[in-house]
Parts: structure tokens; C-alpha cells; sequence
């Protein structure tokens, strides 16, 4: 049984709007730079294991892990649950599902309007 929540793109909609969660984006900085979640935080998976110390450990509000597909944010919320990090939240279908569903992105390199990153309220 998985240390972590599996929610879908509508679900993890609502706790966005309710500022129920950071946002953590574990894909590349091309693919965050192509599609992402407004005021998504980016850090690539294969960087979680140097740069944890950026993810509150018993965060004030659920992390929400987001990749592509929703693969690799399975693996990093398996992870970081193992390391003893709370309140994980999976993406299930990733960012494919998010545009699916029609809710917001943002792109480019322009800093978005909101900030959903661990640390920030």
C-alpha cells in the first residue's frame, strides 16, 4: 500500500484552488518550460536526491508530485515516502491528463502570477 495519495487532474484542481498543497514538477526544465501547472515548482526527479532539503519533510499542506505522465511522480512520491516525507500527493496521468482535462497551464520562461512552491503560502 503507497505512503501517498493518487488524485486526478480535477481533484488535484480543487486542492490547488482551496491552497491545499505546493506543487512540485519533477520533469525535465524542457518539458516545464513546454506545459506546466501555473506556479509550479521545478524539480527534475533525477535532482530530488541532491536538492530534498527544498521539500518540507512535514509540510503545512500536501505536496503534489507532477510529471508527464504521472510515472515518475509515482516513483519520487515511493521515494520520498521511504525517506519519510508526509502529505504525498501523485498526479495520476500527469501532465497529459491536466491538458486532457482542459484546466490551466503555463509555459515559457515568464515568471507565473502564482507560486506554489514548498515553502510559500
Amino acid at each position: 500500500m503507497p505512503d501517498y495519495e493518487n488524485v486526478t487532474p480535477e481533484t488535484a484542481a480543487g486542492l490547488i484552488q482551496a491552497g491545499g498543497c505546493y506543487v512540485i514538477d519533477v520533469r525535465t526544465e524542457p518539458e516545464y518550460l513546454a506545459h506546466r501547472i501555473p506556479g509550479a515548482y521545478l524539480l527534475p526527479i533525477q535532482e530530488i536526491q541532491t536538492r530534498h532539503a527544498e521539500i518540507p519533510k512535514n509540510p503545512d499542506k500536501k505536496l503534489l508530485l507532477v510529471c508527464e505522465h504521472g510515472v515518475r511522480s509515482v516513483h519520487a512520491c515511493s521515494a520520498l515516502s521511504k525517506a519519510g516525507w508526509k502529505n504525498l500527493v501523485n498526479l495520476s496521468g500527469g501532465m497529459a491528463e491536466w491538458l486532457d482535462s482542459k484546466l490551466p497551464v503555463a509555459s515559457g520562461e515568464k515568471k507565473d502570477a502564482v507560486d506554489l512552491g514548498p515553502g510559500k503560502s
